[in-house]
């Protein structure tokens, strides 16, 4: 779409009165000579589409809401006490700035509401440019256009061009804005290493002396989401636009239903930069979630580790764990995300800032009238999703019901040791046949509608067909029993490649010793926690090592979003079973 600079004029309707039949021909062509001269009248003379254009001119774009304006900041020389519009006022929102939501067809076809103007510009160069040039940069006039294709974007001030007969100030009468606010996922990547001169005492010289170091840095990839799942990480990202090493302060609020939290109310998350200060791993779960958060913008802009740094120009960025607690899920937050209707829970935005004269490209909340709050509004809340399977769900349930084989031990023998039995352990303690880690899985298989291993010990997990123990009948017509142990169909569960340690996935650990599910991961991935029993003599979440196969009930579907766990900070206990 094109955008050009005019005022844009909407003319009332015509009332057009049906053709008389008997008109002449002469009165007739007479008409239509008379309608021409009215269309030339109005339009720009040749001469007039090459007058020039300056700061503050009205801009018309077909899919804008309003006429917007042309701000200029290419050069300093003024004509009438206005400054000239060039080829180089083209950078994006920082030129040209329209209210309101962008209107082009893009956004229903992606299934998205329109977004604000402001946070979607991406221009190309000015085309049918004057002949004057300006500090070294040709002038527009009034019949040139530019050409929008909007995406999520953003943009940088530009330096002026220097010419030596040219002294004064750059003028600029820019009012500070808060442009957006959205959730992104954020994914890293090594990045190249960078030199970095400090300066430090050399003790044989005996005076400081500067040396470079070379500095690790982390490539970011922020990938815009309008859902995750609980206990997941996120980057809440605000744009502004003059407001750079000032600092916002960010609400994350409650959605269309009470969920969470009553609609409208504070919505409390973990600040991973809490997390960062921990170097006691048995203080982790103490750390409480926030309400409020304030944010410097360009935190990450100059941030020397991160190789794109001047990709968050203009940006406050903060990483928060969707959750409540930093060690495990929030299990309150997930049976009310499971029982609300849409089985998630609506979170949207709010973004102010104690700087003056603030202009809010967002929608009016109800705490007050400015237009401060982001992705509020059906079809742009943000979701939290609660991604355990049903069976986690069970694991979850006796986790919280605080199963042990000091308090629960008839449970254990009469509920999680009865199911698909040939040969029934009568205790719950941790001898002879009675281990009950393989039990726990089986009743949380079976009492969420799925298949479970027959008859099984830890290791049978990691069989895909159902095991048939040595000394009874496989089949009920069977004269007697195995003379040895056999595993055939049916099937009952599916392998999952690499053994990897997906969401859910039934793993069999500890020389196969053990049989639990993953849950979560540590930070740097090397550690993965598992819910099961067994686990310290009760149901918990802990680790193990020596992971030999990770398997899913054969009726269930492998999600995308089953191949990440979620991070779990906390001391790495390790379990006995």
């Amino acid at each position: 779409m094109n955008i050009i600079p005019a005022s844009t004029v909407e003319s009332n309707p015509k009332y057009e009165p049906m053709e008389n039949q008997n008109t002449s021909a002469h009165d007739q062509k007479l008409s239509e000579k008379r309608e021409e001269k009215q269309k030339k009248s109005n339009e720009d003379t040749p001469l007039e589409k090459r007058e020039v254009v300056m700061h503050g001119a009205k801009l018309s774009c077909p899919y804008a809401q309003a006429a917007g304006d042309l701000k200029v900041t290419s050069n300093e020389i003024k004509l009438q006490d206005q400054l000239w519009a060039t080829d180089a006022d083209g950078n994006n929102m920082i030129n040209l700035q329209f209210k309101g939501t962008c209107g082009h067809p893009k956004w229903p076809a992606r299934n998205m509401s329109p977004p604000p103007c402001m946070s979607v510009i991406k221009l190309s160069p000015w085309q049918n440019l004057g002949t004057s040039t300006v500090q070294t940069q040709t002038v527009l006039v009034k019949e040139s256009f530019i050409t929008c294709n909007p995406e999520f974007n953003a943009a940088a001030p530009k330096a002026i061009p220097q010419v030596a007969s040219i002294k004064s100030e750059i003028q600029t009468d820019e009012t500070p804005k808060i442009i957006d606010a959205y959730f992104v996922k954020w994914t890293s990547e090594k990045g190249t290493p960078v030199e970095k001169e400090e300066e430090v005492f050399n003790k044989k010289l005996g005076k400081k002396v500067t040396v470079k170091k070379k500095i690790d840095t982390e490539k970011i990839t922020p990938e815009k989401i309008t859902e995750r799942g609980l206990s997941y990480q996120v980057a809440l990202i605000v744009e502004t636009q003059g407001l750079s090493g000032k600092k916002v302060k960010v609400k994350v609020k409650s959605g269309k239903n009470k969920v969470l939290t009553d609609v409208d109310s504070d919505v409390s998350l973990i600040d991973l930069k809490d997390i960062e200060k921990v170097t006691d791993a048995s203080k982790y779960a103490g750390i409480k979630a926030k309400a409020e958060f304030e944010i410097a913008v360009d935190n990450l802009a100059n941030d020397p580790t991160i190789e794109n740094s001047a990709q968050f120009k203009d940006k406050a960025v903060i990483k928060l764990m969707l959750n409540q607690r930093a060690d495990d899920l929030s299990f309150d937050w997930a049976k009310l995300i499971k029982a609300s209707p849409d089985k998630e829970a609506s979170l949207y935005i709010e973004v102010t800032s104690d700087e003056p004269k603030i202009e809010y490209l967002g929608k009016e909340g109800k705490s007050s009238s400015l237009k401060n709050t982001f992705l509020n509004g059906e079809g742009t809340y943000f979701k939290i999703k609660y991604l355990e399977q049903p069976w986690i769900i069970k694991a979850r349930e006796e986790q919280e019901l605080g199963v042990s084989e000091a308090t629960h031990c008839k449970k254990i023998i009469d509920e999680y040791h009865a199911i698909n039995r040939q040969n029934k352990p009568s205790a719950c303690a941790n001898t002879d046949n009675s281990s009950w880690c393989a039990s726990f899985v089986g009743w949380c298989l079976n009492k969420s509608g799925y298949s479970a291993q027959l008859d099984p010990g830890a290791y049978s997990y990691g069989h895909e067909n159902t095991r048939y123990r040595a000394g009874f009948k496989k089949n009920p017509t069977d004269k007697k029993g195995l003379e040895k142990e056999e595993f055939d169909d049916p099937v009952w569960g599916k392998l999952i490649a690499g053994n990897q340690p997906l969401l859910g996935s039934i793993c069999v650990l500890s020389n196969k010793h053990h049989v639990s599910m993953a849950v979560g991961k540590s930070s740097d991935g090397k550690t993965i926690y598992y819910l099961g029993g067994n686990q310290g003599n009760k149901v918990c979440v802990g680790t193990f090592g020596q992971r030999t196969s990770s398997m899913y009930p054969t009726e269930y579907t492998k999600k995308s979003e089953d191949d990440e766990l979620p991070i779990y900070y906390t001391k790495n206990e390790k379990l006995s079973y």
